[in-house]
C-alpha cells in the first residue's frame, strides 16, 4: 500500500504501484467499469499528476463505461476522420488489426494524441478487448524528466520558442487539414514539472522558421526525449487498461506480433479550461 496516501484512500485498498523511475505506475483496487467513488477519483487523479502513465488489470470496459470514465476529465475528443462503430458513442474508437495484418494503428512513430488543435488532447484511456498471447506492448516517455535532463542552456532556448501542429489527412471527397501553435515548452498546472510538448507525427517546425531550420533541434529532441532512462513499457493482457497525459508524454505500439488479432477501445478527453 502506498503510505503516502491520505488514510481515507488507503481505506478504500487503492494501490498505486510505480513501474519506473521515470513515468507509470499499476492501480490496483479500482473498478473503472462504474462511476467512481470520490476516493477512487482522488487518488487516480493524484497518481496520474505524479506518474502521468497509469495502469489497470482485470477491467471490463463497454464503449459507454469506456466514455463514462474518460469525460470525467475533460470535453470529450471527436475524431474528424476516424469513425468507431457504436453509433450511441461516437467519440470511442475501436483499434482492430486482424491477424495476419502488417499495419498497427499509431505505430509509425512515437507520439502524442490530438497537439493539433486548441484545445489539445489531454487524458486518452486505451482498454484491451482482445490482445495477443505475446508482442504489440506499447511503450510511454516522459517528456517532463526528458526535458529535466536538458542542459540549462537549451531549456532556456526551448522556452522562447512555439511549435506548430499540424495533422492533415485525404478522405473520400475532402482533405482535413487542421493546425494548431503552441509553446514548446509547457509547465504541469499540478505539480509545477515542465516538459517540451513535442512529437515527430506532428511537428515539423518552430514558429518563424522553416522546417529544415528546426530539423536539427527536433531530430536531437525527438531522440533524446525516448531514452531508455525516460519510458516505460506495457505488457498487454485482455482487460488491461491504460491511461496517459497527452501534454507531457509520448507512446508508441510496438508493432511485433501479427499472427493473433487486436481489439482495443480508446477514447481521449480535451483538456479542460484553465
Amino acid at each position: 500500500m502506498n503510505a503516502s496516501l491520505p488514510a481515507a484512500i488507503r481505506a478504500e485498498r487503492v494501490e498505486i504501484r510505480p513501474i519506473t523511475g521515470a513515468l507509470g505506475a499499476q492501480i490496483v483496487g479500482v473498478d473503472l467499469s462504474h462511476p467512481l467513488t470520490t476516493e477512487h477519483a482522488d487518488a487516480v487523479r493524484r497518481a496520474l499528476d505524479e506518474h502521468l502513465v497509469l495502469f489497470f488489470r482485470g477491467q471490463s470496459l463497454t464503449p459507454a463505461s469506456l466514455r463514462a470514465f474518460v469525460a470525467t476529465f475533460g470535453p470529450m475528443f471527436l475524431h474528424p476522420t476516424e469513425k468507431g462503430p457504436f453509433a450511441d458513442v461516437p467519440e470511442v474508437l475501436q483499434l482492430r488489426k486482424e491477424a495476419g495484418s502488417k499495419m498497427l494503428f499509431g505505430g509509425a512513430h512515437w507520439h502524442s494524441d490530438v497537439t493539433w488543435q486548441n484545445p489539445v488532447g489531454y487524458v486518452s484511456v486505451l482498454h484491451g478487448v482482445e490482445v495477443p498471447s505475446v508482442g504489440n506492448d506499447t511503450s510511454f516517455a516522459s517528456l517532463s524528466v526528458a526535458f529535466d535532463a536538458l542542459s540549462e542552456g537549451m531549456k532556456s532556448l526551448l522556452r522562447g520558442l512555439r511549435a506548430v501542429h499540424t495533422f492533415h489527412i485525404m478522405v473520400p471527397g475532402e482533405k482535413v487539414f487542421r493546425h494548431a501553435v503552441h509553446p514548446v515548452v509547457r509547465r504541469h498546472p499540478v505539480t509545477g514539472k515542465e516538459g517540451f510538448y513535442l512529437n515527430r507525427f506532428f511537428v515539423d517546425r518552430f514558429e518563424g522558421m522553416t522546417p529544415e531550420e528546426s530539423r536539427p533541434i527536433l531530430d536531437f529532441l525527438f531522440a533524446h526525449a525516448v531514452r531508455h532512462e525516460f519510458t516505460c513499457r506495457f505488457r498487454w493482457e485482455k482487460g488491461s487498461v491504460a491511461m496517459w497525459d497527452n501534454r507531457f508524454t509520448l507512446h508508441l505500439p510496438i508493432n511485433d506480433a501479427s499472427a493473433e488479432r487486436r481489439v482495443m477501445i480508446r477514447a481521449t478527453a480535451l483538456e479542460p479550461p484553465a
